[in-house]
Parts: structure tokens; sequence; C-alpha cells
């Protein structure tokens, strides 16, 4: 088995004039050094637009982005080797704010510009006046999701040409359609496997090293495994998307809502990844789970040469949720209303139309939600301890990381809704195949599922269903 190794770029924006890997050709134990002129296929790759090379050329767009990948007989020899690649390059203008990437003199990350796409939302008549007005501006930041296992994948060749790829994901079947272009290889001969994922919680919708480690394999005819550090994990993944909102607000002197006007930036990065979905998520959700009868929702993705940004629990509701949650206390504020009476009174409820002109039909219980919360009491003050040993009443929160002495609790209150699956009108669908046949111990039910195990329990689950069910 060899090792692979990937040498990165230190420059958030360049030209690439040449790559020099003569030296690490010629390194101890060195396979392979392999550039973006190698990749057999496809030389792109990305979840809703190709648009992320495999190995850069030309121009590198964010600083770690992929340049070379080596295989060694072991992980250090491939990084000294990588280490005697010469890249010159020719360091460009960097786009690092979202709001410099709309500017029309801004340099452009892609040649198509670096606007990933608008978003428009008209509801009712946005031009409806309102007794009581407020405004705000926020901001969040880009997070990474710091699973518990940085990526790792295992790519083993079959002398057919095939490959075998045991790699952590969280979707198989949509990283085979992605590796296989770039490998030039058919669907069927490029199989994946789902090794054990330690936590995932978007990160490892994209794809990472795949690719990379099915070319060195390929190349070398021999199995290579390719894991990430920690720092390469925070170059090798996307991230949730910093935000920039602007919400307006206007209520009945009463505490109904009239009108919301927001205005939603996110920071893409370099590349598209999920972003188109995460911008139409965001400004889907901008209202927030409360009926308003006029609102005008804009939203718009860009391109920087910051790290790319896609999947991330919330999936762009999380960015929205904080802006239209604080507009909600600022209201009740001016209104005299308390911030909770104010959320029931404006909740949507089972026959509710939201912004986007879609009727809720189901269930609806927010206001439910939002009394049970209400309803829980009050953590204890600042120097008394509960009378029962319970974490979540202690200051420091459940982890019980402080005894509380120097603690001051406070408590917020916020309510957020999200989608179930992709929304915006898709066809949101599932399927489990179930095969039944006779063992030498008697009946078995054989379940086949592309839902990835990532630390929810879906294996213990789908069991669960299967013997409910028979």
């Amino acid at each position: 088995m060899l090792w692979g190794y990937t040498l990165r770029t230190p420059h958030p924006h360049a030209r690439i004039r040449s790559i020099d890997i003569s030296q690490a050709l010629t390194g101890q134990g060195v396979h392979a050094v392999l550039l973006a002129a190698d990749v057999p296929g496809k030389k792109t790759f990305g979840l809703e637009f190709a648009d992320q090379p495999v190995l850069a050329w030309g121009r590198v767009r964010y600083q770690g982005e992929a340049v070379v990948i080596v295989a060694a007989t072991e992980l250090e020899l491939a990084r000294r080797a990588a280490e005697k690649i010469k890249v010159d390059y020719e360091v460009l203008p960097a786009v690092a704010d979202m709001e410099q990437a709309l500017r029309p003199d801004a340099p452009k990350i892609h040649d198509f510009g670096n606007v990933l796409r608008h978003v428009r939302i008209v509801h009712g008549d946005p031009s409806a006046r309102a007794d009581v007005w407020v405004e705000g501006y926020y901001e969040t930041g880009m997070q990474d999701q710091a699973m518990l296992g940085p990526e790792s994948g295992l790519a083993i060749p079959a002398p057919d040409g095939s490959i075998d790829l045991y790699v952590a994901t969280q979707w198989l079947h949509v990283d085979q359609e992605q590796v296989a272009p770039c490998l030039g290889l058919p669907k069927e001969k490029v199989r994946l496997h789902l090794a054990g994922v330690g936590g995932a919680f978007g990160a490892r919708e994209d794809v990472s090293m795949h690719i990379h480690a099915c070319m060195l394999a390929l190349r070398t005819r021999r199995p290579v495994k390719m894991s990430y550090t920690r720092e390469e994990s925070f170059y090798g993944h996307v991230h949730r998307h910093p935000s920039r909102i602007w919400m307006r607000h206007g209520a009945s002197r009463d505490g109904r809502l009239v009108n919301i006007y927001a205005r939603l930036l996110i920071d893409g990065g370099a590349y598209a990844s999920s972003s188109t979905a995460v911008i139409g998520n965001a400004s889907t959700f901008a209202a927030g789970p409360y009926e308003v009868p006029n609102a005008l929702i804009e939203g718009t993705a860009v391109y920087t040469n910051n790290p790319p940004c896609g999947a991330m629990r919330g999936f762009g509701a999380v960015q929205a949720c904080f802006a239209y949650e604080a507009q909600m206390d600022k209201l009740a504020h001016a209104l005299g209303i308390d911030p909770v009476e104010l959320r029931l009174q404006n909740a949507v409820r089972t026959g509710s139309v939201l912004p986007t002109g879609q009727a809720i039909h189901g269930s609806a219980p927010v206001r439910e939600v939002i009394r049970k919360c209400w309803a829980i009491p009050m953590p204890p003050s600042e120097g008394k301890r509960p009378e029962r040993h319970d974490p979540i009443e202690y200051p420091g929160g459940t982890g019980n990381v402080s005894r509380g002495e120097r603690l001051r609790r406070g408590v917020g209150f916020a309510v957020g809704y999200k989608n179930i699956a992709y929304s915006e009108g898709f066809d949101d669908a599932a399927e489990c195949r179930v095969k039944l046949f006779r063992g030498p111990a008697g009946p078995v039910a054989e379940v086949h599922s592309a839902a990835a195990e990532v630390g929810q329990g879906v294996h213990t689950i789908l069991v669960q269903i299967v013997r409910t069910e028979l």
C-alpha cells in the first residue's frame, strides 16, 4: 500500500506560471507525482456546478487549493517529496470580502463573474405601510463542522481497470457521479464503499480526496491511502457560509406583522459546492415561522477567494434565523410586548401561506412548541445550587463546565424552522429495498439502502423498521 499526499497553494489568488516536479520524482519511495494534466477524464467536479478543478491549472482561487498529488511508500516520504516541488506563482489581487465581490471593479473569481445566484421573493405588497418599524444588520461567520474524524480514504485498483474506494461520506451515489467522469471511467467501474464515518454534519457531502486517491491508485496500480491532518481537513472540505443580513420588520400597534424586507448575502468561497441551494434555503426561511402578509426577500450568493462553503447543519436556515429572531426581539421592545407573546401572536399555523406562496396543509404546532418551552422553569440565579442534580440547571450548561461562582447566566428565546429534504420544488423521494429469503437459521430480511450511517444510528433504525413491519 502507498500513501498519498496533497500539495496545496499558499496563495488565495494567483496565476500558475510553471510547476517543476523533477526533484520530487527522484525522492525516496516516490511512485507517482501527478498534475492537472494527468487527470484522466473530466478536469473539474462539483455538486451543483462542475467548477472546481481536480487539481488546479492556470490559476488557484483560494489558499489551500490542491495543485499536485504525490504517492510514496510512507506518508512522510510523500510529504518530503511534495516539499521539493517548485511552483512559480504570479500573485493576483484577491477578493476576501463578499460585498467587495459585488462591485463592478472587483477582480473576477471566474470568467463569468462573481455572482453565483440571486433569489427574489415577492409576497403581497412589499410597499405596505406599518405602524412600527425596526431595522437591523447582522453578520454570521464561517464555521467548521469539526467532525471528530478528518477525511480519510483507501483506493484499491482492480486488474480490469476498475477501482474500489473506501471512504467516509454522506452520499455514495452522488460521489460516484462526480468521481467516475474525472477518472474517465463508466460509473459501474467505480465502486464506492461506506467506511466508518467519524461525524459529518454536511462536510462530507462534497468530494475531498476521493478523486486524488483513485488517480494515484490507478497510476501506480497499487492501493493508495490518503488521510488528512486536522489542518489539511480545514482546507479539504467545505464550511458554513458567512453571511450578512439586512432586515426591516413592520407591525401594527397591536403586534401583528405587516411587512418584512430582508436582504441576505452569503460568501460561497472560490467554488460553488451547494451555495445556490443554501441561499435558496436562507431566502425561503428569511421571514421565520411567522405569518406575514407582505414581504420582499432578496438573497445573493457570491464567489470570493475564501475557502469553498457548502453544507453544514441548518443549510442556510441558521443564518436567517439569527437575524429574524433578533428582529422579533427588537420589535417586541418597540411595541412594549413580551417577546414570547409576540411570537405566539404571529406564529404560523395550519392554513398559513408562507412568503414563497406555499400553504401549510399539514400540522404546524409552532404555538404548542413555544408554550412548552416557555413553561420550562428558569435556571437558578447566581450562587444557588439546584435541588435536583440536573446538569442543565447548573450555570455552565449541560457540560457543567464550571461550579458557577463567577458566572452569570443569560437565557434567550428563539424559534427556528427548516425544510425536510431539498425543498424549492424538488421531487423529494426516498426508497429502500428489502429482500426476503430463507437462510439456514430461518427467514432473513436483507435491507438495501443508500442512507449513509454518519453517527445518527440509521442502521439500527432500518432494522427496527423492518422488524416492526414484518
